[in-house]
């Protein structure tokens, strides 16, 4: 990047988690929301309350394992701590996990649309030998790296890497899948421009309906109207 290139990445906070919620600001889960109700199965966003889901549990024993709580209902505290050793045993994993700043959060404004926009990184590693680089952990029960390649796709991840490399302007993007069954095996992904430019497009036509003067059809008001007085703190 040159000195007469007038972008900055944006700051990565460190964060809470409720704190995070509550920025005005557009995030890819309110994107999903979205695509939801395109699909006709929109939902109001659930509670925080309730049972630690299993995805979630994991990414904080891999990523802050100090705030990790044992013995919580629903959870089989073994089976986080073997996914959690599956990740660790793979040698490049680990170095980028020994370096990297975990859950960091930023916001911005998306320059396409000027949506303002945020998001929460499983880990960003700034300075690697292939540069910039965003790391986003996928609990899966894909048998083999094909079938969680087509999970990439079929779950809009390739719209949350687009989303997050666009906006911290990263190198690369890496999703890890991690088996949540024997052998506990990994499926690392390095998002390609191909993907790359179709999560683009995803988030690009999403943004696009909350626009406040876009025209939406009325199975979608509800969900646009959820998410924008969120961002009016309503």
């Amino acid at each position: 990047m040159t000195e007469t290139d007038p972008f900055r990445r944006p700051d990565l906070l460190r964060l809470p988690y409720d704190d995070y919620r509550a920025l005005p600001a557009i995030a890819n889960s309110d994107l999903s929301r979205l695509r939801d109700a395109l699909n006709g199965r929109y939902q109001k966003p659930a509670s925080m309350a309730g049972a630690l889901g299993l995805g979630t549990a994991f990414h904080t024993a891999l990523l802050e394992p100090a705030l990790y709580e044992p013995g919580l209902p629903g959870i089989n505290d073994t089976l986080i701590w073997w996914m959690v050793e599956g990740v660790q045993l793979n040698p490049e994993i680990k170095q980028l996990l020994a370096t990297g700043v975990p859950e960091p959060s930023c916001i911005f404004t998306e320059p396409t649309i000027g949506t303002v926009c945020k998001l929460r990184a499983d880990l960003v590693v700034p300075e690697t030998d292939r540069g910039y680089t965003i790391i986003d952990f996928k609990t899966t029960n894909a048998r083999d790296y094909d079938h969680f390649l087509w999970q990439c796709s079929g779950y809009d991840y390739d719209r949350q890497a687009a989303f997050y490399l666009d906006a911290l302007r990263a190198d690369r993007f890496l999703l890890v899948g991690v088996q949540k069954v024997e052998p506990f095996k990994l499926f690392t992904v390095e998002v390609s421009r191909t993907m790359l430019g179709e999560g683009r497009a995803k988030y690009l036509r999403l943004l696009h309906l909350l626009k406040p003067q876009a025209g939406v059809p009325a199975y979608l008001s509800e969900a646009v109207r959820d998410i924008t007085e969120g961002l009016n703190g309503e």
